[in-house]
């Protein structure tokens, strides 16, 4: 009798030996991606593309001396806050369109929420006001030079899981109407990246992080 304990205890150690491995495994993995992330997309000294990370996103219109405006301009940073908890924080640059009306804020949410089979690569040349790259045609046409990039996703079954909280600022306005609070539910999110190269990996990074934190696919 005492021996048969003796072998199902050693059996009930063993197993649960190899799940809190697999456990510890993902666990630093996941850790690993993050800190890949973090290091590549914000900007630190010594880091990717001189140090400025990938969160920029430029807008440009060319004016009558065939020059380029600066219309919008976007930041975008990552924060890991452990566990699988992302806060994105997004400022909208004062210039342009938005000189008077820019705003700041944070996306937070929980990387087991998102749908891994929804992140997607969307193009851009933001050097001409005509949209998207997706139309090969429209590219070909335009002769748009589709360089910089956003890494999309959404939520399992779009449940508004990603929390947005964030201040517009109303430059000419003044008391109560110079800043409105912004605090509300989301299910589609967004990188904005610099270069589509980097956006490739960055978007294979995020997935394999989301399937790491347990996300899955939406029934529908």
């Amino acid at each position: 009798m005492g021996r048969a304990v003796l072998i199902i205890g050693l059996l009930i150690f063993g197993i649960a030996s190899v799940f809190a491995y697999r456990a510890y495994s993902r666990h630093r993995d996941l850790v690993e991606t993050m800190a890949w992330m973090d290091q590549t997309y914000n900007p630190h000294e010594g880091g990717e593309n001189w140090g400025r990370g990938h969160g920029d996103e430029t807008h440009y219109l060319r004016n009558a001396k065939q020059t380029e405006d600066i219309t919008q301009e976007f930041h975008q940073t990552l924060a890991y806050k452990g566990g699988c908890t992302v806060v994105i924080h997004y400022e909208t640059v004062p210039i342009g369109v938005y000189r008077t009306m820019y705003s700041k804020g944070d996306y937070t949410l929980s990387l087991c929420d998102i749908d891994p089979a929804t992140i997607k690569i969307d193009k851009f040349d933001f050097h001409k006001d005509i949209g998207g790259c997706d139309d090969p045609g429209q590219v070909s046409s335009f002769e748009l030079n589709c360089t910089s990039a956003e890494v999309e996703f959404h939520t399992w079954n779009a449940i508004p899981k990603i929390k947005d909280n964030g201040i517009t600022t109303f430059a000419n306005l003044t008391g109560k109407d110079h800043e409105a609070k912004r605090d509300s539910t989301n299910s589609k999110g967004w990188f904005i990246v610099d270069e589509v190269a980097y956006a490739e990996r960055f978007a294979k990074a995020l997935k394999h992080a989301v399937e790491l934190c347990g996300g899955k696919q939406s029934k529908f």
